[in-house]
Order: structure tokens, then C-alpha cells, then sequence
């Protein structure tokens, strides 16, 4: 009953027109930025993974899984995970779920959480791509997205992001959105 009424009502609160607005634009700058920099490299930059990071830190800057620290981290495990993986055991289901339930495990113990890239690790056990993987389009992407949205949060509301940090139980605590 509880996932009907979810459907049904929703969860969270509408977002202000405004804030609409600007996580739009901030979300269309940042793709079309790694777009643009793949076309002028002439090497594919855009994967999936990088568009939910940018709905993530454009949609929810102040979340603590779209702070740097989380978005690269988690890219970079995410996508270490699937390259030892299917090297060392092949992209069998089983391997695959393997993959991702240890990519989760190990950033979680780094306290760098970014539920967009597990589908990293998903994405190079299907693919199998080489180590460089790791570098372009994974992490040049995700440097080029942050580059973006420090640029454009900061440019309308400044020092919004990254979200400042104030230690707290468990970690790290990032302020609510106003």
C-alpha cells in the first residue's frame, strides 16, 4: 500500500520554477560541455553514467553523492571494480552482480557514495573496454561536469558548491537546500 501511495502522491516537494529552471540549464550546459569537448577530442566522452552524475549535481548540488570527493571517488571505484572484474572472471550475471555489490561496499567504506556510478562498473563488464576507460571518458567526464557546475552554481548563487562541510556523527554532513 505504501508504493501505491507513493505513485500516487509522490515523494519530496515541487521544485520552485526557478530551481527548475537553473538545474535545467545547469544540467544542459555541463552534458553539452563533455559532448563538445568529445566531439573536438574526436573520442567519445559522453557515457551514461556521466548524465545521472549531472542530474545529480545539478538537480541536488547540495546532496552529500554530488560532492567531488563522492563523484570521483565512486567513478573511480565504480570503474576499477568492473575493469578487475571481467578481466578476472568474465561478464557471467553472476559476475556482474558481484561487480556491483562490491563496487557499492568499497565506496561506501571510503566514504565516496555516488549511486550514479555503478553503472560504471555495469557498463565496462557489458563493454570490456582497456584500462584508459578509466581516464576518458570516466574520469575526464566527471572532472569536465564539476568543472561546469562549480562554474554555474557559483556563478548564481555564490559559494554554493561544493556544499561546505562541517564535520558531524558519521562523517561528513552537507547543509539542506534552501
Amino acid at each position: 500500500m505504501l508504493v501505491v501511495r507513493s505513485l500516487v502522491r509522490g515523494v519530496g516537494r515541487r521544485w520552485p520554477v526557478r530551481t527548475a529552471f537553473l538545474a535545467g540549464v545547469g544540467g544542459t550546459l555541463g552534458i553539452g560541455a563533455v559532448g563538445t569537448l568529445s566531439l573536438l577530442a574526436g573520442a567519445p566522452l559522453l557515457i551514461a553514467p556521466l548524465g545521472s552524475t549531472c542530474m545529480m549535481i545539478f538537480g541536488a548540488p547540495q546532496a552529500p553523492f554530488a560532492q567531488p570527493r563522492n563523484v570521483l571517488g565512486g567513478h573511480t571505484i565504480c570503474t576499477l571494480v568492473g575493469l578487475v572484474v571481467v578481466r578476472a572472471l568474465g561478464n557471467a550475471p553472476w559476475t556482474i552482480a558481484a561487480a556491483v555489490g562490491l563496487a557499492m561496499a568499497l565506496m561506501g567504506l571510503t566514504r565516496s557514495f555516488h549511486p550514479p556510478a555503478g553503472g560504471d562498473t555495469v557498463l565496462v563488464m557489458l563493454v570490456q573496454p582497456g584500462w584508459l576507460f578509466l581516464l576518458a571518458p570516466v574520469l575526464l567526464g566527471c572532472v569536465i561536469l564539476l568543472g561546469v557546475a562549480t562554474a554555474f552554481h557559483n556563478a548564481h548563487a555564490r559559494g554554493s558548491y561544493p556544499a561546505p562541510a562541517r564535520d558531524g556523527p558519521g562523517g561528513r554532513v552537507v547543509a539542506a537546500e534552501g
